[in-house]
């Protein structure tokens, strides 16, 4: 299965814009600055209702209009629609998921087709903060998982609230019972968030291990999980009492990419990995979600490659093209010579 044709709709810099993809590869080619990224964020949005680039929907809708809908037609006939609706009487946005037409809620929604991201910022994962890495996680599921994506927003929601209420309780306006309720939110989406990132972790690195090319076998990710259970919650109590934060769960989990090649104490790329080195790594990173993704939901995802080959040498860009020929993939690019790296890609001047 894959992604036939797209409209897109007062989305970023488009007013209107239609396109028409092929089934293997398609090279979007256009100088820097005409809107190339955002055709790449249009489908991962139409794919998960999220954007890649921004945490605010309301950037996606462009500047002079007050609604955006981004709508794809999938090969075995699946129309597909997501709308954000700008209503002046509201802070947030008015989001709609269409399946065929028919109004359906985010959880019915999601998997119908699945993306992987490659960008230039992904090198950002390996010396960047946790809190990046976490997000990355994040995407992972969601385009695939409701469970995860709703379990995500509950942990968030019990969060906001129990510290919140730490600092009530400290202040003497609430008591500690009333933790009670939000203690027990939190364990449960912990929990299933926990399961789902564990297989992941499991899945990359046997993925790693079996790899056909031998620096990659050397790559491995060590996975930094922050459990969360009602006993770890009241031994700290105290202490989260007094900073007004919870200290552990999914909120505080971090992983880092190792190497074999350095010393039996220390194999952190991002310590002493060459540049080279870290962005082998992620790209590692990514075709390891794309083999997760294939066995997990017997499906194969569509790549969306955003100007990842000036990132990249000789050896490392054929990898990529190795990978692009197994899938449906839509890349940009400013380059014109990529042209000659990709002999048989649609190409889309921008």
């Amino acid at each position: 299965m894959h992604l036939s044709s797209l409209t897109l709709e007062n989305f970023r810099s488009y007013s209107k814009k239609s396109l028409n993809f092929s089934p293997g590869i398609n090279l979007i080619l256009g100088d820097n600055g005409t809107g190339k990224t955002n055709i790449l964020e249009s489908i991962y949005f139409l794919s998960s209702g999220k954007s890649f680039r921004s945490s605010s929907l309301s950037q996606l809708v462009r500047w002079d209009s007050t609604y955006t809908f981004v709508n794809g037609l999938l090969s075995d006939g699946t129309d597909l629609e997501v709308q954000l609706i700008k209503d002046p009487n509201k802070t947030t946005l008015g989001r709609k998921f269409y399946l065929n037409k028919v109004v359906k809620t985010r959880p019915k929604y999601l998997g119908t087709f699945k993306t992987v991201v490659f960008e230039p910022e992904d090198i950002r994962l390996v010396t960047g903060s946790p809190s990046r890495r976490r997000d990355f996680l994040d995407s992972v599921f969601a385009t695939t998982e409701w469970r995860y994506a709703g379990a995500l927003s509950q942990f968030n929601r019990a969060l906001k609230h129990r510290n919140e209420l730490l600092d009530m309780i400290r202040d003497g306006k609430s008591s500690r019972q009333e933790l009670f309720y939000w203690d027990q939110s939190l364990i449960k989406n912990d929990g299933i968030i926990h399961d789902f990132r564990l297989k992941f972790f499991k899945s990359l690195n046997g993925y790693f291990s079996k790899h056909d090319n031998s620096e990659i076998r050397t790559i491995s990710l060590n996975y930094h999980p922050s459990f969360l259970t009602q006993e770890k919650l009241d031994q700290n109590y105290s202490y989260e009492l007094a900073c007004g934060y919870t200290q552990s769960g999914v909120h505080r989990d971090d992983f880092s990419f190792e190497n074999d090649i350095f010393s039996a104490s220390d194999k952190n790329l991002a310590f002493w990995g060459s540049r080279g080195q870290q962005r082998l790594a992620v790209l590692a990173l990514r075709l390891g979600q794309i083999s997760y993704l294939e066995d997990s939901y017997s499906q194969k995802p569509i790549l969306l490659l955003d100007d990842i080959f000036s990132e990249l040498d000789d050896q490392h860009q054929n990898l990529v093209v190795e990978t692009c020929h197994n899938y449906q993939t839509i890349l940009t690019s400013a380059d014109k010579d990529i042209q000659l790296k990709l002999p048989t890609a649609q190409t889309l001047n921008i």
